[in-house]
């Protein structure tokens, strides 16, 4: 059987688990076909849609009043043919796009003015509250090969099937996969989304399952839908609530449910569809409609959860700019998004603002999208402007909130999330011709179809770079190239929204798990590399899958 070959939804790639990603953009379609239907036809995907350019940090001073082209508005998937994606990982960058090392290029910052004060004048001043690491390596929970859920301990000795029904039948017209296992904060609980349809294709039906990270786990069904597609999970804090996006037609829901089931209610309706919960699971931050020139075209509001209830909503005053994913401050005293200064603003500005939204000040001006968030201590922020993480790699900034100073750490990142000790990140960058690491240990071989299609891409293919990055000093260090499995790409475009659920570190900041296909598309593997305090680091596989995260303790 084949799980990779999962087609539906008419989405640029043809899988569903990069359909299921992409509807958290604007343009959606309710328009369904088997999401399990082989084709034959080998992939000449994996390209992107845009051509890369050089990644141009803007150096915001305050000093200026030099004006910016008008920001673009954020990328959105059109639903184009299977051959054309949306900045994806795996095919030959071609002579036009100048090849994806053009995006190392660093033009010369030019000066700007900003609409609010910069915080490197201000200085806000926010002090580190130095987060509580885990005195464990916590669980790994990884997808196999066949789309079954599994946990296991950075070992990979100690394993608990969470799911063992996943399949595919012969002829691809019937099955049943899974998706986007995401623990809750304790890591006690874990929450991810099914698929199944039948022989006769009646529809898709799509469920929340929840269930406890221990062994002999029992799941219960929280949701099931025929007419929804699911493509992101969020636990609130406390591990009551789970929120999940739901898709119908162009347009996304925030619906939550209690971990027992229950009444669903439904947060906020827009395209796109993005939140952040506050720490305390009392209420919500979240963006809904894309960037506004006026007012009610979008908006940023903060919306009282009541357990699983919704209670009162308060829009702020300031329009959104071209980003996706708001984030809470770990204080709760303080959020990041994005903002749309004026009407006719030459460009948007990523802001600190309080705990009811008003900006304090802003950390940098944005020209294309910005994606960011805070280290777990909340003294710092990680910043990247660019319109598309994979086809347009960008600068990874870091800011420092206790005096208001900024350096660029690493050039051509894609994506990057932040260790539970908020004092290293991991690191992934887009790279040609990787190197691959070999982890040793018998892999689990991948079938004709999916191997085929790695085979007829291995000359000149992309890869992911995963690096470990000092976020004081800078300094970094390699940890692998990979070859990411396609369930695990469609992750890395909206890498800020899902870094808000998930994780490859584990809870003591010791270890990263990843996961790689080999160079010939015949193996798929989670890895665990252990960071040794001399800086050096050491790999081993763990068990055979194709999306891996670690529990948050």
């Amino acid at each position: 059987m084949n799980p990779f070959d999962q087609r539906s939804f008419h989405h640029p790639n043809p899988t569903v688990c990069l359909c299921a990603a992409l509807v958290l953009s604007s343009s959606l379609l309710s328009a369904c076909s088997n999401p399990l239907q082989r084709q034959t036809t080998i992939e000449t995907s994996l390209s992107p849609t845009r051509t890369p350019v050089a990644a141009t940090p803007v150096a915001v001073t305050g000093t200026s009043t030099a004006s910016q082209p008008a920001p673009t508005q954020a990328p959105t998937s059109k639903a184009p043919s299977a051959t054309a994606t949306t900045a994806q990982i795996g095919a030959k960058p071609t002579a036009a796009s100048g090849a994806l090392s053009s995006a190392t290029a660093t033009a010369k910052p030019e000066s700007v003015t900003t609409h609010f004060s910069l915080c490197s004048a201000v200085k806000p001043g926010l002090k580190a509250a130095p987060p509580t690491l885990g005195n464990t390596a916590g669980q790994i929970v990884y997808l196999t090969p066949d789309s079954n859920v599994v946990l296991t301990d950075e070992t990979g000795r100690a394993r608990v099937n969470v799911t063992n029904d996943a399949y595919v039948s012969s002829d691809g017209n019937a099955g049943r996969i899974y998706l986007f296992p995401t623990f809750s904060s304790d890591g006690s609980m874990l929450a991810f989304v099914s698929m199944a349809t039948t022989a006769d294709f009646n529809g898709i039906t799509q469920t929340v399952h929840i269930a406890p990270a221990t062994t002999g786990t029992t799941v219960t069904d929280v949701f099931q839908t025929s007419d929804l597609n699911i493509p992101y999970l969020d636990f609130s804090p406390d591990g009551q609530q789970i929120a999940f996006l739901a898709i119908s037609g162009s347009f996304g829901e925030i619906r939550v449910v209690n971990k027992q089931g229950g009444n669903i209610a439904v947060f906020g309706t827009g395209a796109p569809t993005y939140w952040n919960w506050r720490r305390d699971s009392g209420a919500m931050v979240t963006h809904l409609g894309g960037r506004a020139t006026e007012k009610g075209a979008a908006t940023i509001a903060f919306i009282e959860a009541k357990g699983a209830a919704k209670g009162k909503e308060v829009v702020v005053d300031a329009l959104p700019g071209n980003f996706q994913s708001p984030n809470y401050a770990p204080d709760s005293a303080h959020v990041l998004y994005v903002a749309n200064p004026s009407t006719d603003a030459q460009q948007d500005e990523l802001v600190l603002a309080d705990g009811a939204g008003k900006p304090l000040c802003t950390l940098m001006a944005i020209k294309d999208n910005a994606y960011f968030a805070w280290s777990p201590d909340g003294s710092h922020v990680a910043v990247m402007d660019t319109a598309n993480p994979l086809s347009q790699p960008a600068t990874l900034h870091i800011f420092d909130l206790s005096d208001g100073s900024t350096k660029a750490v690493k050039d051509a990142v894609s994506a990057f999330f932040w260790s539970p000790g908020g004092d290293k990140l991991a690191v992934y960058s887009v790279i040609t011709n990787p190197h691959f690491d070999k982890l040793g240990g018998v892999s689990a071989k991948l079938d004709s179809l999916e191997s085929a299609a790695r085979v007829a891409q291995t000359q000149d293919q992309i890869g992911l770079r995963i690096e470990v990055i000092d976020s004081r000093s800078g300094q970094s260090v390699k940890v692998a190239d990979t070859y990411p499995s396609r369930q695990l790409q469609q992750y890395f475009q909206f890498f800020d929204q899902y870094s808000r659920s998930v994780s490859p570190w584990s809870p003591d900041g010791k270890h990263l798990v990843f996961t790689t296909q080999s160079p010939d598309g015949q193996t798929a593997d989670v890895g665990v590399a252990t960071l040794d305090a001399a800086g050096s680091v050491s790999l081993k596989r763990v068990a055979a899958g194709t999306v891996a995260f670690w529990s948050p303790k």
